[in-house]
């Protein structure tokens, strides 16, 4: 190729390179906002503390809720970002331990699950999403008829176990704390896979991760009592019933300030020890 050919080749190059880059920046601009969302967090701070300030408020302030429910999913609409998804999931979840009507409620609890699934197939260890399906469906176990709840327990305890191997932190090591609870509650073999003992050291773990959580601290006390530790048990009950209450938790925290005020009444009476516990 001659120097004149040379030259000509790379112009022509350059003015093809050029109408190929000017026919691809059109082009974009004809997509979709949404085809970009997978590079792009919908997590910013703000977004996360407009979720967190919801998820806290949720039972005083159920406008301010199906707000950010609406808002979240709009926004998560095409996104492909697994952990905003589980965030969807965990307002879903907010909304439908509101609902007093059971058929409405477990259908809540459905969609929850739904958006947790869809969650995990874009990430199949978003410990977000295994939580809060395993939280659904721990939910809907306890609507549901004996039947239907033991077929839920093994998915559940799997999911749980995945987050405590992941994550086992998250949620104030909630993970722990719901298989303790778990294990707990259920009947050993052969009727079904509870176990004090496991109860026990899931929620001492989830005790050394978190020593001020109420909620393990009710868990706690209970698993105590029934396996013979009655002054330790009563420790944590006390600690319970001394720990103040926001209003935002009352509606929530009720169920555990009544647990801890059953293992007082069973270890001696009703005197509070308020102290170091």
């Amino acid at each position: 190729m001659n120097a004149f050919t040379q030259q000509h080749s790379h112009r022509w190059y350059k003015i093809l390179s050029q109408h190929i880059t000017r026919l691809v920046a059109a082009a974009s601009l004809l997509l979709p906002v949404h085809a970009f969302s997978s590079s792009v967090t919908l997590l910013t701070d703000e977004n996360q503390q407009k979720i967190e300030l919801a998820v806290w408020k949720y039972a005083v302030d159920t406008v301010l809720l199906q707000q950010t429910l609406h808002w979240f999913r709009d926004l998560t609409q095409h996104t492909r970002e697994s952990a905003a998804v589980a965030e969807l999931s965990r307002l879903e979840f907010m909304q439908a331990q509101l609902e007093r009507d059971k058929r409405r409620r477990l259908q809540l609890f459905e969609h929850c699950i739904a958006s947790a699934d869809r969650a995990l197939m874009l990430d199949s260890k978003d410990v977000r999403g295994l939580f809060w399906k395993a939280a659904a469906m721990g939910k809907m176990a306890e609507d549901s008829g004996v039947l239907n709840a033991l077929k839920m327990l093994r998915p559940m305890e799997e999911l749980l176990l995945k987050v405590v191997t992941l994550d086992e932190k998250y949620e104030n090591a909630g993970a722990h704390r719901a298989l303790g609870r778990m294990y707990h509650k259920l009947p050993g073999f052969p009727i079904s896979f509870g176990s004090n003992q496991k109860a026990l050291q899931h929620l001492q773990r989830a005790h050394e991760l978190f020593p001020r959580d109420v909620i393990t601290r009710a868990f706690y006390a209970e698993v105590l009592l029934d396996t013979g530790h009655a002054d330790e048990a009563r420790r944590h009950a006390n600690f319970v019933l001394a720990t103040p209450i926001a209003d935002e938790d009352a509606l929530e925290y009720a169920e555990y300030v009544n647990i801890a005020l059953a293992v007082v009444e069973k270890t001696g009476g009703s005197t509070l020890k308020v102290g170091n516990y």
